[in-house]
């Protein structure tokens, strides 16, 4: 019998791209039809099978039966765990007689654990796709490049979409990137993680669209470094761009999504600086630069949430009737719907879409893998157990001496010790799976709890600090000046907080 290892493999780079901008794609020098013969077309017309609960769904497999002409393709996808960019799921294609499945070939597929539930596999939603393809060669890999003009039917609605999928049939990853930077010269291309499945049930559930919270980071004792790192960038990118997605497409469910994708952006940041060494060469800095830019211009909109949600509308009790209060918050409300505006032109911008695309292929195909001196080879072949420990341990050792004093600080040194605290965080985040055990856990979950307290704390005494330069007016200084009274308690919770941080055993120490 065969197992779920031994299937065929897939790997793949999905790319979103605006339906009307396919044919801009498709007229590129490059696929011009002189490499492998020229573009070849489909119709395609497929039907997506699971459960009425979504067993499949949730397991991460997709079943098919895709029709071309009087062909049908039965298919059986299931994804790997989410460690690389380009997409790499296991493959079980067969032909079959008719519209519904054949369960006798999911013997050896990641379907055959699922077959007691046959009875109750049934068509969820259709998506038919136009679709142009050829294969070419690109640096030393050939590659196929298919363009699909797509739409969704399901009962609760209908989506279109546009897909460049550029499929590696030989040859190195690394190419698939550079072929989508050379292609996105055309027209904008998203780096894009959903699969037709996933738009599928997102179609078919009717829900609607929420902002989407990190997955936890998957890593093992014996992983390199620079292992670590590129599944730790993926799943970085992968959170951003779910967000972005829902800001790009429900503004008003916006907020929240705004704060994933800064959140994102900050994780992705963070782990650079974690791994600094490992990933270190002439592209890095102007990476971290385009990273910033993409969080600044993010950064107003959910500012003026905080200012807005935490501030003025708390307030508002306190000054009913003044007028000079509710024209501040009109004009803070405005504010926010300007900075919105320029997050939805911010994500539209051929800047932030390659730059998006930039880091990906950085995080996968980065000159700093090719780094053949012995430093550089030692620092990336480092098991991240190892560097995990140093890294923890020096961070810790360094707000512990940085916090010491933490109510004689100025606000500027408390900031940056809010910012050392933010890095711990997540780095705490990114490794807790290296660490295993009840012991361990207990100490971590303890060290999160009152890294991110201390953090909160933190946050807010930044807020008021900085609240006097929001606005000259009346109003807002009436309000800044009721904010400055809450002070001192917030400074004594945040000692309380950092003795109960200096008291915690380290959770990496075993």
């Amino acid at each position: 019998m065969g197992t779920e290892s031994d299937a065929p493999r897939e790997i793949e780079l999905k790319l979103e791209v605006e339906p009307q901008d396919l044919a801009k794609i498709l007229a590129h020098p490059l696929l011009d039809g002189t490499s492998h013969g020229g573009p070849a077309r489909q119709k395609l017309h497929a039907v997506y099978f699971d459960t009425p609960d979504r067993t499949l769904q949730q397991a991460g497999i997709s079943l098919r039966v895709r029709s071309n002409g009087e062909r049908r393709i039965q298919t059986i996808k299931a994804a790997d765990a989410p460690r690389v960019i380009a997409l790499a799921r296991s493959e079980w294609e067969h032909e079959v007689e008719g519209d519904e499945p054949d369960f006798a070939l999911a013997e050896g597929t990641a379907l055959e654990r699922f077959l007691t539930c046959r009875e109750s596999i049934q068509p969820v939603f259709s998506v038919m796709t136009e679709r142009t393809f050829q294969t070419l060669s690109f640096g030393s890999s050939l590659i196929e490049v298919a363009a699909d003009d797509g739409r969704v039917d399901a009962q609760e609605r209908a989506i279109r979409f546009g897909e460049v999928e550029l499929e590696l049939k030989n040859g190195v990853p690394e190419d698939l990137f550079r072929l989508a930077m050379e292609l996105s010269a055309a027209a904008p291309l998203r780096l894009s993680f959903k699969t037709k499945a996933e738009r599928g049930f997102e179609a078919a559930s009717g829900d609607r669209l929420t902002r989407v919270k990190a997955s936890p980071v998957l890593l093992k004792r014996r992983m390199t470094s620079a292992e670590a790192f590129q599944l730790i960038g993926a799943s970085c990118l992968r959170h951003l761009m779910a967000n972005e997605a829902i800001v790009r497409r429900t503004p008003e469910a916006g907020a929240d999504a705004v704060h994933q994708m800064r959140v994102a952006l900050r994780r992705l940041r963070a782990a650079i600086s974690l791994f600094k060494a490992v990933v270190e060469d002439e592209h890095r800095d102007q990476i971290k630069a385009e990273l910033k830019w993409m969080a600044g211009v993010l950064g107003e909109a959910r500012d003026l949430d905080v200012y807005i949600a935490k501030v003025l509308e708390p307030a508002r009790a306190n000054h009913a009737g003044d007028a000079g209060f509710d024209d501040l918050l009109a004009e803070y409300q405005q504010r926010r719907s300007r900075a919105y505006a320029a997050v939805q032109e911010a994500i539209a911008s051929p800047r932030f879409l390659n730059g998006v695309l930039e880091a990906a292929a950085w995080i996968q195909a980065g000159n700093w893998l090719l780094d053949d001196r012995k430093p550089a080879r030692k620092r990336r072949n480092k098991p991240v157990a190892v560097a995990a420990e140093e890294e923890l341990d020096r961070r810790w050792r360094r707000i512990l001496k940085r916090g010491k004093n933490l109510v004689e600080l100025d606000p500027e040194e408390r900031h940056r010790v809010r910012i050392d605290l933010k890095k711990l965080r997540y780095a705490t985040e990114f490794f807790e799976s290296l660490f295993k055990g009840g012991a361990a856990k207990k100490r971590r979950r303890a060290a999160l709890e009152t890294l991110e307290a201390l953090q909160e704390i933190l946050g807010e005494l930044n807020d008021i600090a900085v609240g006097a330069d929001m606005d000259p007016s009346p109003a807002a200084q009436a309000i800044h000046r009721e904010q400055t009274s809450r002070v001192d308690d917030l400074l004594a919770d945040a000692k309380g907080q950092y003795k109960a941080l200096a008291a915690l055993e380290p959770f990496w120490a075993a």
